[in-house]
């Protein structure tokens, strides 16, 4: 099992400290990534549902503070060697291919080839509307930049048409480090995604599942890779999720990854078992002490033992 941390790069204890002092002693900590979130504009008035919480409402605020994804990956990339930087995930739609291939490539090539591209569809209405991006086609808008992602990063001339994009006549350069092309992870947890994984990504990014859930998911991964032709391996399985240690065990129903260091461990054992090999926490802490607090004692009670599960 590999693990990594989301950083605050919106709302809450979002500020250039939190991210920088995050992101060096997560490194430091031997966590193996650090992921940052994707939103460009909080709305006013929001009425979309978010899809990962029981209230179906997002913690953060239009008078909040939301730093751009990709700035942060290339700030926190010069301040540390090692940790992996990951978006977790990029919404596709709301910016055009081209640009995020020559975005992310730059940023493989800045830090030494250690981007995880996770993408998605997006969920909120009201924020493609700000960009002008296309909600109702979101789905086929995404396979086809996925492709063209592909495309610019791995082919000497670029081609690729589609019903929303055409390409070519162009290269895009520098290419990413990473060969053939940096790995993307589609995030989401619908059978829409589920098939997007499958058959465009080098892995799926599950988030708030519990290990059964996983388990079920996986084995429809497993099926969809296997009618189409598309081999297993190398393929990943990650899942995001929220931490919280605590010092005396909590009760039966608690949520995966809260607890006592013993019921951390045993939770990432079922999520191996249903097959995760990696893990994105993440701590929704009032301040930098507290939030560090949990991830500290994560890493020195959990991360040893849970690194030969």
């Amino acid at each position: 099992m590999e693990f990594g941390v989301t950083v605050p790069n919106l709302g809450g204890i979002a500020s250039t400290e939190t991210l920088a002092q995050m992101a060096v002693r997560i490194e430091e900590l031997g966590f193996d990534a650090v992921f940052v979130s994707d939103h460009v504009v909080m709305p006013t008035t929001v009425t979309s549902r978010y899809p990962y919480g029981s209230s179906g409402v997002i913690g953060v605020g239009a008078d909040e503070d939301v730093f751009e994804p990709f700035t942060v990956l290339a700030y926190l990339a010069g301040m540390t060697s090692r940790v992996r930087l990951g978006v977790s995930v990029m919404v596709l739609p709301y910016r055009h291919p081209v640009l995020n291939a020559k975005m992310l490539a730059t940023l493989d090539v800045l830090s030494g080839g250690r981007l995880i591209a996770g993408v998605g569809v997006g969920w909120m209405k009201e924020e493609f509307e700000a960009l002008d991006a296309d909600y109702d086609h979101r789905g086929a808008v995404t396979d086809e930049h996925i492709q063209v992602l592909t495309a610019l990063w791995t082919q000497e001339e670029p081609h690729f048409a589609g019903r929303h994009y055409r390409i070519e006549g162009v290269r895009s350069l520098p290419r990413p480090l990473q060969r053939p092309r940096p790995p993307i992870w589609v995030g989401g947890n619908t059978r829409p995604a589920l098939r997007r994984a499958a058959l465009l990504g080098d892995g799926w990014h599950a988030v708030r599942m519990t290990p059964a859930q996983l388990a079920s998911q996986c084995e429809t991964l497993r099926r969809l890779r296997e009618e189409h032709g598309v081999a297993s391996q190398g393929f990943r399985v990650s899942v995001r999720s929220s931490l919280r240690v605590t010092d005396a065990p909590l009760a039966e129903g608690r949520t995966p990854l809260s607890g006592t260091p013993e019921q951390l461990l045993a939770d990432v054992r079922a999520y191996r078992d249903a097959g995760a090999d990696y893990m994105v926490v993440g701590v929704s802490g009032s301040s930098l002490e507290e939030t560090m607090g949990h991830l500290e004692r994560f890493a020195s009670d959990v991360l040893p033992a849970a690194r030969g599960v």
